[in-house]
């Protein structure tokens, strides 16, 4: 789930206040509102790209306008959800085209993307000449509700907290900022959890590893800063997650090989979606339950009583009317604080952020509110996880950053064993600590070697499973990458270099300058490392012989900047093992609960790098926040 608060509502007021009607066409028929009214003067033929900002961050709307008419629309926004916001752009972009007009319905659950492509496309129109007029600001009836808990934010966690809270016999209220149940737990693949009916099954009673191990595991990854209470009830609850999740008709499945290399030795953890939408399910149980759910109506602040208990929140609705909602446990499970600005700056730091991608996401609101009324501040990080290049479509990117070759800093130095690639979070924050970008090279002998199509594969791993369609005598991927052909490796590092990601260098002394380090601290790092492949020796990293296999000697030189990818936030509030909010005192505050990405105590020195531990926690946190917010409330 994506809360964007104030900002959403902000740009939504904004676009319903301007609703863009577009005239002048032609003599083309608009299918704007009557209230609109056109200007005398047509728009000017030509080409015309918008933007605004949308749920991931920038969405652009290029119009083509042609004897008065609009005769294109492109609609793009590569940080949109790809199977939400994503998934509209096409559908709202042919829309436009058919009314002639930004002013158009949006797309059912992608309410923040439908908003940025009509502001993006009255954008365009206006460069084209268009004028629109405001119209009135619309209005709706205030409304006063009282419930026994409610949830603001019906993401994964939230979803599992509304339907446990009501399946504890408490009459359940939740607020949804978008128009789609779920939120970002449609995106993730799968959790984590130990001990499940599912490993059972596999392992019989010997699963190889017991919660002793596990948490042990993740206290460890956090010098034990970490919340040892939470924790440890996430560790043992987590299977009990599965089950629930099964019960519900979610057909979870034990994954069948670890998602990553630096995993293969452990016991299978990672507990999949199925391919069906497991919110469906779920959806069906809130509605058996009678959770009701308003979408489209985001939270705005807590209320409270003298003696600080938390009783409630006021909302805004969509139609700019307030929701005022009085409840005996208020749960906020609006997510973290990937899409405020502010807050990754001063989480990341100006420059690093200004350098890294940052996936977006929630604006930090719900925190918010829970600092306004006393909530203690917890730890905050950001999710580094895996390195790309800001350039689009490029096949080649998954050898080139995805496999142990040779990783230079700015400076023109190694920085890390290239091993670290088996493990997303652990390479991904070596690339952080470099500032959010490193470079690699490989010579012509290591590009014929990945482009000849005449061997079955190229000899090492790439990072995560084969995506290149490699796949044993039983039919199942491999950890060996497929030759790339060479006219498409050719074309990726041609829109490289005209991106500025990467460049194809005849000398060192060329890739020194595109690198922009001293040349002889270069050659030198080059030279020791050719030396570590020759000898199968890393005196420097110690890096494993296997991974020793690809030297940078042979000119010409393909060098790849990736920056370091953040695919959100985490932590904001402290809790209790029970998922209740702490002050600064560590006492808890009445009737308020946090879930998920709002709490810290699991991830604290880092992105703790179990395999689905994010939406493992978001899972059980809510399941769990939701019984104890019921029993509170229904206590009285």
């Amino acid at each position: 789930m994506k809360t964007t608060g104030k900002k959403l509502l902000a740009l939504l007021l904004s676009v319903l206040m301007l609703a863009a009607v577009l005239c002048g066409c032609g003599g083309q028929n608009s299918s704007s509102s009557p209230a609109s009214d056109c200007s005398a003067a047509g728009p000017v033929d030509g080409t015309y790209t918008g933007t605004a900002e949308g749920f991931g961050g920038e969405v652009s709307v290029t119009v083509t306008i042609e004897g008065g008419a609009i005769t294109a629309v492109d609609a793009a926004g590569d940080s949109e959800t790809a199977t939400i916001g994503g998934a509209a752009l096409p559908e709202l972009a042919q829309a436009i085209l058919d009314a002639q007009s930004p002013d158009i319905d949006g797309v059912a659950g992608a309410t923040v993307t439908s908003t940025a492509v009509m502001a993006a496309a009255k954008d365009a129109l206006t460069q084209a000449g268009m004028s629109f007029e405001e119209t009135a600001e619309p209005t709706g009836e205030d409304e006063e509700v009282t419930t026994d808990v409610l949830v603001i934010g019906m993401g994964a966690s939230g979803t599992m907290a509304a339907l446990s809270a009501a399946e504890a016999g408490a009459q359940v209220l939740g607020v949804e900022s978008t128009g789609v149940l779920g939120g970002m737990g449609n995106a993730a693949q799968g959790m984590f959890a130990i001990g499940t009916s599912l490993q059972e099954e596999r392992y019989g009673d010997d699963l190889g590893s017991d919660e002793e191990y596990w948490y042990e595991k993740i206290m460890d990854q956090g010098n034990q800063l970490a919340n040892a209470q939470l924790v440890r009830t996430f560790v043992s609850e987590a299977k009990n997650t599965v089950e629930y999740l099964l019960d519900k008709g979610v057909n979870v499945y034990l994954s069948k090989t670890a998602q990553q290399i630096a995993h293969f030795d452990e016991t299978i953890i990672y507990h999949r979606w199925n391919n069906a939408d497991p919110f469906t399910y779920l959806g069906q149980s809130l509605e058996e339950n009678g959770v009701e759910i308003r979408y489209n109506t985001t939270a705005t602040s807590l209320l409270t009583d003298d003696s600080g208990a938390v009783t409630g929140a006021v909302c805004t609705k969509e139609d700019g009317s307030t929701l005022t909602v009085h409840a005996g446990s208020v749960i906020v499970a609006t997510g973290s604080f990937a899409g405020n600005e502010e807050m990754m700056r001063e989480t990341l730091g100006d420059k690093v952020y200004d350098t890294v991608s940052v996936i977006g996401g929630n604006d930090g609101s719900g925190l918010q509110m829970m600092y306004d009324v006393g909530a203690a501040k917890g730890k905050l990080l950001t999710m580094n996880h895996g390195v790309g290049t800001k350039t689009a479509d490029i096949t080649s990117e998954q050898l080139t950053l995805n496999t142990p070759v040779l990783w230079v800093n700015q400076l023109g130095q190694r920085f890390m064993n290239e091993d670290l690639l088996k493990d997303t979070v652990e390479f991904s924050s070596a690339v952080l600590a470099q500032g959010g970008y490193a470079f690699t090279i490989v010579d012509q002998a290591t590009v014929d070697r990945w482009t000849d199509m005449t061997q079955e594969n190229t000899g090492t791993w790439v990072h995560y499973w084969d995506r290149f369609g490699i796949v044993d005598e039983n039919g199942d991927p491999t950890v060996y990458h497929a030759p790339i052909d060479p006219e498409v490796f050719a074309a990726d590092f041609e829109a490289l270099t005209a991106s500025g990601d990467g460049k194809v260098c005849q000398t060192l002394d060329e890739a020194a300058e595109f690198i922009g380090c001293d040349p002889d601290t270069l050659k030198e790092t080059v030279e020791r490392y050719n030396t570590y492949v020759e000898t199968g020796v890393d005196e420097e990293f110690f890096k494993s012989a296997e991974s020793l296999v690809y030297a940078a000697s042979e000119a010409p030189y393909y060098v790849t900047k990736g920056y370091n990818a953040v695919l959100g936030a985490l932590g904001g509030v402290d809790v209790t093992s029970e998922l209740q909010v702490v002050d600064e005192n560590m006492q808890p505050i009445t009737g308020l609960y946090a879930t998920g990405n709002n709490c810290s105590g699991i991830s604290v020195a880092a992105y703790v790098n179990v395999e689905g531990v994010g939406l493992g926690f978001a899972l059980t946190s809510g399941r769990l926040a939701g019984t104890h917010a019921a029993e509170a409330a229904l206590a009285g």
